[in-house]
This record gives C-alpha cells, sequence and structure tokens, in this order.
C-alpha cells in the first residue's frame, strides 16, 4: 500500500515502512536534496532518541539521504479506536511525558500519527525538532487537544482527562499545562 503526504510517500509492505522525500518541482534541485537529506536526518535522530528515553516509536534506520525504513508497527490508528477505549490516552501520556523529557516535540501530534497497536506507538516525526522551551512543548499538545474537540468530541473531556494523567509523568508537566492555558487565549490556536 502507498500513501502520499506533504512531506513524503509512505510505502507499506509486509514487515516494514519506507519513507521517502519525493522532490519539490519548484525548489531548486540542489537546494531541494539539501532540505530533503537534512530533513529524513533530522527525523531519524529524532525517533532514534525518542525510543532511546522509553517512548514506543517504530525501530527506524536510513535506507539512503532520502529515505527512512521503519519496521511495520501492526495496529489501527488510535483515531479509529479512541472512541471504544478513550483510556488509551493515558498510556499516550506516559510516552509523550518521555518524549518532552528528552526535548523532542513531535510537531504533528494526531491520532493520526499515534497507532493503537499492543501499545500505544508514536509515528512520523516528519516534523519534529528538538527544544527545551516549555512553549513548545505547551504548542505540542495543544494541537492534540484540538484533534480531540474537533474530531472525537464525544470522548474529548475523557480523552483529554487520562492524557494529561499519563504526561504528569513529566516533571515538567506543571509548567507546561499553565503555559497551555496561555497558548489557548491566543487568537491564533483558538
Amino acid at each position: 500500500m502507498k500513501k502520499k503526504g506533504a512531506e513524503a510517500s509512505v510505502k507499506i509492505g509486509e514487515d516494514e515502512v519506507l519513507k521517502t522525500r519525493e522532490p519539490k518541482e519548484y525548489r531548486h534541485k540542489k537546494l531541494d536534496e539539501q532540505i530533503r537529506e537534512r530533513r529524513t536526518t533530522e527525523e531519524l535522530k529524532n525517533i532514534k532518541r525518542a525510543r532511546k528515553y522509553g517512548v514506543n516509536a517504530p525501530k527506524s534506520s536510513e535506507k539512503d539521504e532520502k529515505t527512512i525504513k521503519q519496521d511495520k508497527v501492526n495496529g489501527k490508528p488510535l483515531k479509529e479506536t479512541i472512541r471504544e477505549n478513550p483510556g488509551l490516552m493515558e498510556k499516550l501520556g506516559e510516552n509523550v511525558a518521555k518524549m518532552h523529557s528528552a526535548d523532542i516535540i513531535h510537531g504533528d501530534l494526531t491520532t493520526s500519527n499515534i497507532i493503537d497497536a499492543e501499545k500505544i506507538f508514536l509515528i512520523d516525526f516528519g516534523l519534529s525538532d528538538i527544544s527545551e522551551r516549555i512553549e513548545d512543548k505547551a504548542v505540542d499538545i495543544h494541537l492534540l487537544k484540538q484533534v480531540l474537540n474537533s474530531s472525537h468530541p464525544e470522548v474529548s473531556e475523557e480523552s483529554w482527562e487520562k492524557f494529561t494523567e499519563g504526561y504528569r509523568e513529566y516533571e515538567e508537566a506543571g509548567k507546561v499545562f499553565e503555559r497551555l492555558k496561555e497558548v489557548e487565549k491566543r487568537g491564533r490556536y483558538k
């Protein structure tokens, strides 16, 4: 099966997933190559760092400078299972706590980028970054909260509550939740 996103195409095989950053015709060829190589390297580095800190993410390696090879995680996107089991959000909170403890900002924390297998897996670190800033961590979880409210309104309150229980394992969680209140007041994030 093949899927195409804004940043890359994804080919899903029986045991592995190949994520390839395709050329962008609107960019200068040399610049495009550099950007694609840098983003692939950064994504792989952030996945490996997340795994080192105990985050459930697929085992990944570089196939070439524009392609990441990952072990396939057999499960369903959380967006398909959250209604039946909003309690999974506590495990997600624990994983995001570990990720933020490692100063990794996912950048696209949605229920589409979380796989419900026998445990929760975070996937698609294509927009990830490294940051110690509480602001960046608050914005990271703000996106998740928005997705819960807009895409899963019937379980959003319970799901968010469970997420916060798990996320409290992060020693700076209190500061992040305080900053989240400020982030939510801004017009651009409403």
